[in-house]
């Protein structure tokens, strides 16, 4: 995914406490109520990334194509004697048609944001991994959608109902994310982060330019994980799903 945020820094500051963490290429913004902050949050999202790092270092040593491939991996034979987070990237791939490795920032994401809800019972919690959040919300938020130097950049935004959300974009034009297309920004919001996030790089390869965005928009009609996406590109922009959209001033 590409650096510039969907949930910046500027926004929201009276609704959440933001803070960064960092280890090795996560560079993760989490927000918090301001009442329920605690400086140790750091380091419980420190080691949590540092967990599944390990895990997904020691299995791409000895499974190169796991981190390289840009296609869907076939399902390894001894599924169940691999950890978690690897399965769940593999059926991300698969399900969209793409490597792997296009679910792990959003992997990164949730699983923090899972811990951090449990040890410190959160009741609402934003965690950007660089564009791609996981979101845990109880009451309505809004949720810009960012593309760079569009002109339609930050005009619009979804409306987001209570409830726990993934909300990821890739782009063909910013960053240094391979991209087979051309789009600005392709949003995509589910209740999976990591699935929404492979999502949001497949959709991404298929748009070239704007005569792209309907006909790829028509294509994510029957596919249920997907329940909001935003299709920015060339100047023009397509939306479809169940969330609200409303003009920014």
């Amino acid at each position: 995914m590409y650096q510039p945020r969907l949930y910046r820094r500027d926004m929201n500051q009276d609704r959440f406490r933001f803070f960064p963490v960092s280890l090795h290429e996560s560079d993760l913004l989490i927000g918090v109520p301001h009442a329920q902050f605690k400086q140790s949050m750091v380091e419980t999202t420190l080691d949590e990334l540092s967990r599944i790092r390990k895990i997904l270092d020691g299995y791409m040593e000895e499974n190169p194509s796991f981190g390289s491939s840009l296609d869907a991996l076939p399902l390894p034979l001894h599924l169940s004697e691999i950890p978690e987070e690897v399965q769940t990237m593999f059926k991300c791939g698969l399900k969209t048609k793409t490597g792997p490795m296009s679910a792990v920032a959003g992997l990164f994401a949730e699983r923090v944001g899972f811990r951090l809800v449990e040890e410190y019972e959160l009741e609402e919690l934003v965690v950007e991994n660089g564009g791609d959040l996981y979101l845990k919300n109880s009451t309505q938020l809004t949720s810009v959608i960012h593309a760079g130097q569009s002109p339609l950049s930050d005009k619009m935004a979804f409306v987001i109902p209570e409830g726990n959300w993934g909300i990821c974009t890739s782009s063909g034009t910013m960053g240094h994310s391979f991209s087979f297309g051309k789009a600005d920004a392709v949003t995509v919001i589910g209740e999976s982060t990591p699935l929404v996030d492979a999502w949001a790089t497949a959709l991404a390869n298929e748009v070239k330019g704007p005569e792209d965005i309907e006909k790829t928009l028509d294509r994510i009609n029957p596919i249920s994980e997907i329940l909001g996406c935003a299709i920015i590109a060339g100047g023009k922009i397509g939306i479809r799903g169940v969330f609200e959209v409303k003009l920014l001033s």
